[in-house]
């Protein structure tokens, strides 16, 4: 079980929250922004089935990051720490159930094994018009990962105008992916949380 001192994730500990914590100057922060919460009451990141009840799976602390533009496009970091590694585990086995359970509609996630920490996914989002995949909207995608008690999420939905975000899918997996393998390594800096 990870101590009391795991319990706090340190100002300054996501990847993303030196760049979060700075002021953007006008005229640009009407361009871009950022959103900063230590609220455990959050939900995670990625939910597939849109839940909205107040979370109750062992979560002793957390810090979501969001960075959205006007363009628009957003991206997200998310670190939430655990009880234990059980609790931490049964958060995966949730989260893929559900991708499995409310992917129709609308919209459809899709997942993958990835290599990253004890376990991970990487799972790509999409909208779907009258039951076709709708290539007009890009995809939205997750790279999620656990790491003893800790599961982390990266994010990120970006709509550049052209389409290109489709044709750069393989650069945005690598990406979020090489995010949570830094992440994965880092997080067992934190007390009780690889051990």
């Amino acid at each position: 079980m990870a101590h009391a001192s795991a319990a706090e994730i340190p100002k300054g500990f996501l990847l993303t929250e030196a760049k979060a914590r700075k002021v953007i100057p006008p005229p640009l922060d009407d361009e871009e922004w950022w959103e900063i919460s230590d609220k455990p009451s959050l939900q995670l990141e990625l939910n597939p089935c849109s839940t909205k009840a107040k979370p109750r799976d062992g979560r002793v602390a957390m810090r979501t990051i969001t960075h959205g533009t006007s363009a628009p496009s957003s991206s997200g970091e998310q670190l939430v720490l655990y009880r234990n590694a059980t609790s931490a585990k049964a958060v995966l086995a949730k989260l893929r159930a559900e991708l499995k359970r409310c992917s129709r509609g609308s919209y459809r996630s899709s997942a993958t094994r990835l290599s990253v920490g004890d376990e991970a996914v990487f799972v790509t989002g999409h909208a779907y018009t009258k039951g076709k995949l709708d290539e007009t909207m890009p995809p939205t995608m997750w790279a999620v990962a656990r790491r003893g008690s800790a599961v982390f999420f990266y994010s990120d939905f970006a709509d550049r105008g052209d389409g290109r975000i489709l044709r750069d899918r393989a650069l945005l997996r690598k990406t979020l992916a090489g995010d949570a393998k830094k992440m994965a390594k880092k997080v067992c800096d934190l007390p009780g949380v690889c051990r």
